[in-house]
């Protein structure tokens, strides 16, 4: 049985010895958002996959592969999304996994897409190819990353792995290399191949039965006249087990133009003959049959793209895998990829009496078997797209609703990017804050060991954090909760000189907010006196043994030669006396509980922006200690737009937003209308800068500045437009950029998460009468 698997070894590297003097590896690449891209975006892709196809030598193999591969069934609907936990947390955790078990149960959400491209290299012995195929490794990787595709090697075991889910569909993987002793005279062979296979199940020849699951491999026959760079995708999109696999075989330069013009010369002849016969006949001898004219001009015009267009020639093979636990079910889904392709001007034909061939064709070797092949060139393979709905199923990430094109769901893990600063953005009503809420949810499920800080203009958080165990802290005039500004406890251990720069940041944005007129931002001498007030203030409580607080800087600004330090006194006047002097006073807030929420729904605009500076100030000397440490610390900011009306405090936010991505802070601003914000070129630097997006319906100028921003196409712009649902939008995580939608079932977690005001005030009713009742 093992003879029937075409290689003859496969080593612990991921290099396997196909046949004798022939080696082969495999790598890994991610999707790209091609099919709903801007057309600079698909012409760079066209470009970038043109030259990896015509990177590869003459003495190379290439093949290329989408697989469909089923999730396990005895992992449909038992999966753990999300561990219990802490005891507050439990019960919210089993919801949200029954929930999530519930969706993957509707079908399409049990198949996972990955994409392939093995090379074969000629090689004398292992030795000899290992830096032949490390090279060729390297300069891949290189080409993919100019379209921001990652990839990496398969090692042994994975190739291994991926040959059994083709050989073996739906068996579970249980090699080692342990079991591989000497004395066993065991090879790999013997633990990837079925027990039994049959290529001639029930008399049939188009098709073969491994294991007791039947397949069928089906081979591209012809092309319409254009090919279309979305026929492949219209195949890999379909909700079923496949394996679309391009076997491309390059053709040396010198030989594919000889090829070419022994065919014109053949054309030649054959034009020369016709028109001999037709001056025999009486006819006019420039009348020549129109397939012959057209082949002549389409070899010449080959022959151009030849010699002067960097185009190369190739032997190419186009095979389809799918796979059934019937026969009749089998023979539904070949008709179902047939009537697709058929849609595309593809034509798919079976390939009697060779299913063993094809079987060892479409396995990620780097070997063809089949000889149904044809010519085609650079253009027309790369345009052959092996990108189609982008999915994003990060192991360990949190749920942000299904996938609009596909249905899969979609689950992203923020810290796995290289920047995940982001930004959710909708109108109200769009499902912004339903998002936001069921991401801290899965922020808190999914990364226990973090922590989360919220700030909450608005005072809809609250009965969120209470549900997952946090602490509520109130920001009000006549509350107990305390704030100084000034507090330096969790940077204590830094130096003086370094304390003081951190102050004065805090203490010039908190004074553009309160001072400056307009966008002007604050005057140089104001900046200087401020300045020069703070470390004053610093000094003269240094000698007490205590940290100043707002009501030491006061007292230093009144005693300043300069009227100007009178008037930013007074300016600061109400905050150190009266009502809202909840500012002026040693903290007793601290960030000593894994959830947080910083409510300042009972103070007034500017109050507001004071106390989110404030709060910001609290959260920097929480992450930027020495060392560092080993958890991360996640931020959300409401009403984001609000701090970024001054230049002065868009400088400090924007300092945090970079420097805080060093010490393990993942900001999330918040907000409903951003052209304003995204007109400041700080705030700009902070969206280029960041990898994560939630966007839901935009109004028409939010819109536009998204799309100008974001480089949105068309199609992208139809995901965040008037016509979306709330719940709908577009989740861009690095270069993933995947529609969603989200129809999250009613259930406690539902009613934690929505902020309609009638669903909202009937909860709150139902929960009144059953508190009368009690």
């Amino acid at each position: 049985m093992a003879a029937y698997v075409g290689y003859d070894a496969m080593y612990r590297d991921g290099i396997a010895q196909v046949m004798p003097g022939v080696f082969s590896q495999t790598v890994e690449f991610s999707d790209i958002s091609y099919q709903s891209a801007r057309k600079e975006a698909r012409e760079t892709a066209f470009t970038v996959m043109s030259s990896l196809f015509n990177y590869f030598p003459a003495d190379s193999h290439v093949q290329l592969q989408v697989v469909n591969a089923p999730i396990p069934a005895d992992e449909v609907g038992r999966k753990v999304f999300f561990e219990p936990g802490e005891r507050a947390t439990a019960g919210l955790a089993e919801e949200y996994n029954r929930i999530l078990n519930d969706k993957m149960r509707e079908g399409v959400s049990n198949l996972v897409r990955h994409r392939y491209l093995t090379y074969a290299v000629g090689a004398d012995d292992v030795d000899a190819a290992v830096p032949k195929l490390a090279r060729i490794r390297g300069d891949v990787e290189q080409t993919l990353a100019r379209i921001r595709c990652s990839s990496r090697a398969l090692d042994g075991a994975e190739r291994l792995e991926l040959l059994q889910g083709q050989l073996r569909p739906g068996s579970r993987f249980e090699f080692s290399w342990d079991k591989l002793s000497p004395t066993s005279g065991a090879r790999t062979k013997d633990f990837v191949m079925p027990s039994t296979l049959d290529f001639k199940p029930e008399g049939r020849s188009d098709c073969f039965c491994s294991d007791g699951r039947y397949g069928a491999v089906l081979a591209v026959r012809s092309f319409g006249s254009v090919i279309e760079e979305t026929y492949l995708a219209s195949i890999i999109d379909l909700p079923l087990p496949l394996n679309v696999t391009l076997h491309v075989q390059p053709i040396a330069q010198s030989e594919a133009l000889a090829l070419v013009k022994r065919q014109i010369d053949w054309m030649d002849k054959e034009i020369i003959d016709e028109q001999m016969s037709a001056v025999k006949k009486g006819y006019d001898y420039q009348i020549l049959p129109p397939e012959l004219r057209f082949s002549k001009e389409e070899a010449e015009e080959l022959l151009d793209f030849l010699r002067n267009k960097s185009e190369r020639l190739f032997v190419y093979t186009g095979l389809v895998y799918t796979w059934a636990d019937s026969l009749e079910e089998l023979d539904r889904r070949v008709q179902q990829v047939t009537s697709v392709a058929q849609g595309c001007t593809i034509g798919l034909e079976p390939l009697h009496f060779r299913q063993r061939q094809a079987l060892n064709s479409v396995l990620p070797l780097g070997d063809n078997h089949v000889t149904v092949s044809r010519y085609l060139t650079t253009g027309q393979v790369a345009m052959q797209m092996p990108f189609a709905s982008q999915s994003l199923d990060e192991a360990g990430g949190g749920y942000y609703g299904q996938s609009k094109e596909s249905g899969n769901l979609v689950l992203c893990d923020r810290k796995r990017l290289a920047s995940p600063m982001g930004f959710v953005c909708g109108k109200p009503g769009s499902g912004k804050s339903f998002s936001v809420k069921r991401e801290i949810t899965n922020t808190v499920l999914a990364h226990p060991e973090d922590e989360v800080v919220i700030f909450d203009p608005a005072g809809e958080y609250g009965n969120l954090v209470g549900a997952l165990g946090g602490a509520n802290v109130e920001l009000a005039p006549g509350c107990s909760a305390v704030l100084n500004p000034l507090d330096t406890a969790d940077v204590a251990d830094r130096a003086d000189a370094a304390k003081l720069a951190y102050k004065t940041d805090a203490v010039l944005a908190l004074s553009s907010a309160l001072m400056a007129e307009g966008r002007e931002g604050l005057p140089e001498r104001d900046r200087s006196i401020i300045a020069r007030c703070v470390g004053e203030a610093y000094r003269e409580c240094a000698r007490d043994g205590r940290l100043p607080t707002l009501g030491d800087f006061h007292a230093a600004l009144l005693a300043q030669p300069e009227p100007e330090a009178a008037d930013i006194a007074l300016r600061y006047e109400r905050y150190v006396k009266g009502a809202f002097s909840f500012f002026n006073g040693q903290s007793n807030v601290a960030l000593d509980n894994r959830i947080t929420n910083i409510d300042m729904h009972g103070l007034g605009q500017n109050m507001r922006v004071f106390g989110m500076i404030t709060a910001l100030e609290m959260v920097r000397n929480r992450v930027m200690v020495t060392p560092p440490r080993p958890n991360y610390t996640w931020l959300y900011i409401d009403e984001v737009q609000s701090l970024f009306a001054h230049p002065t405090v868009v400088e400090y936010f924007a300092r945090l937003w970079r420097e805080g991505r060093k010490f393990g802070l993942i900001c999330t601003g918040i907000s409903q209308n951003t052209s304003h914000m995204l007109a400041n070129a700080e705030a700009r630097d902070m969206v280029l800068n960041s990898e994560f997006f939630l966007l839901h319906k935009q109004s028409t100028a939010d819109l536009d500045a998204w799309a100008e921003m974001l480089q949105l196409s068309a199609t992208e712009r139809g995901y965040i437009g008037d016509a979306v649902k709330p719940g709908e939008g577009l989740l861009i995580s690095a270069g993933i950029r995947v529609p969603i939608t989200d129809d999250f079932p009613k259930g406690p977690l539902y009613d934690l998460w929505n902020t309609k005001p009638a669903e909202v005030a009937e909860r709150e009713m139902r929960r009144a009468a059953r508190e009368a009742k009690e």
